[in-house]
């Protein structure tokens, strides 16, 4: 993030918005990165999206410690064929919502599993791993899409399914 981007993130905090969303950030810096926590501390939403800067490591505003790398179709960890959303558990935040059969997944940042955490899993693929991932800080939330935010990685984004997760994150 440069000197312009840390501007604009700082006086979104001290306007006191409730929600923010970072697509693709791999490492905040440092200045942003403990402005963030005092916000979320204090209440607020903050929702993350991978993409390949997150995939080569990110910081530790995120609900999971990740695996470097990820996993793609034909890549190392890789699946034959793009995976398809499990139904929503009972526990998740999700729950209730329909899994269109259309919805499939390419790519995505993996969780590391060796990695103790508390976190929250809201949302999987059919094989298990987590898709969506949440966890607590202070009185705030981090919230952890592992897809982008774009198409490029699943075509989740263009589903009504994305929007109604991203209206019940941010509520």
């Amino acid at each position: 993030a440069g000197a312009s981007s840390l501007a604009a993130e700082l006086h979104l905090i001290e306007d006191k918005v409730s929600t923010i969303a970072l697509a693709d950030i791999g490492k905040l810096v440092p200045g942003t990165e403990e402005e963030l926590e005092r916000w979320l501390k204090a209440g607020g939403v903050l929702i993350r999206f991978a993409g390949p800067r997150l995939e080569q490591g990110g910081d530790e505003l995120l609900p999971v410690a990740l695996r470097r790398g990820g996993r793609q179709l034909g890549g190392s960890l890789s699946w034959s064929t793009p995976q398809p959303l499990a139904p929503f558990e009972s526990t998740s935040l999700f729950r209730g919502l329909s899994v269109p059969d259309d919805v499939k997944v390419n790519r995505q940042v993996l969780a590391d599993p060796t990695m103790s955490t508390d976190a929250q899993i809201w949302a999987r693929l059919a094989d298990g791993t987590p898709l969506v991932t949440a966890s607590s800080r202070g009185e705030g939330w981090i919230v952890l899409f592992h897809v982008t935010a774009n198409s490029d990685w699943s075509n989740l984004p263009l589903s009504g399914l994305f929007v109604e997760m991203l209206r019940r994150a941010v509520n």
